[in-house]
């Protein structure tokens, strides 16, 4: 079963919604990401398995494919790196959680699994919400610009290894709650 986590992208000044599916198939461990994606989404392969290896989660030894769909529209942006962690986590079992098609995933990845800010959060927390997703995952820097958007529950994390745990359920969290 392919598991799909939401985030989005930026066509021009709007967002519009990305399905991120995530599948592991038998075969030479690799990971191909499909679905019209420029080089900062295809670089997400190394960000990936380096991000989830410093994680102490395990990357898994099969084909990895993960799609970005609608798979017609060109995208950009490093902003997938977090919704593709998720579901990768998900699909191969090392993430159980309860409710990831309420929630949608925005966040770049470093190396040591930190979440670094992105650009264009707005207007993807506007298509979030159109989209009707009812809480937003974003690195802690942007939560910010997310909390302009209404009737959208924000969460802002440092670390993969702490969105894990909130979707565990292990660490609680109080939605758009910032510290001063």
């Amino acid at each position: 079963m392919v598991a799909t986590v939401k985030s989005f992208a930026i066509a021009g000044v709007d967002g519009y919604l990305v399905e991120v599916e995530v599948d592991t198939i038998s075969g030479q461990p690799s990971i191909s990401i499909v679905g019209l994606g420029d080089t900062a989404v295809k670089e997400s392969r190394e960000r990936l398995q380096s991000s989830l290896n410093s994680s102490e989660y395990e990357f898994p030894k099969m084909k990895v494919v993960i799609n970005l769909a609608p798979s017609d529209i060109k995208k950009s942006g490093s902003h997938f790196d977090l919704a593709m962690a998720v579901g990768l986590l998900i699909q191969s079992k090392q993430l159980k959680t309860g409710c990831p098609e309420d929630f949608g995933f925005i966040g770049e990845l470093s190396l040591d699994s930190k979440l670094r800010p992105c650009t264009g959060v707005l207007p993807m927390a506007i298509a979030a919400k159109n989209a009707g997703v009812k809480s937003l995952i974003v690195p802690k820097d942007n939560v910010h610009e997310a909390q302009l958007v209404k009737g959208l529950n924000i969460y802002g994390f440092e670390t993969l290894q702490d969105v894990s745990l909130f979707l565990k359920g292990e660490i609680q969290y109080t939605p758009n709650a910032i510290e001063t």
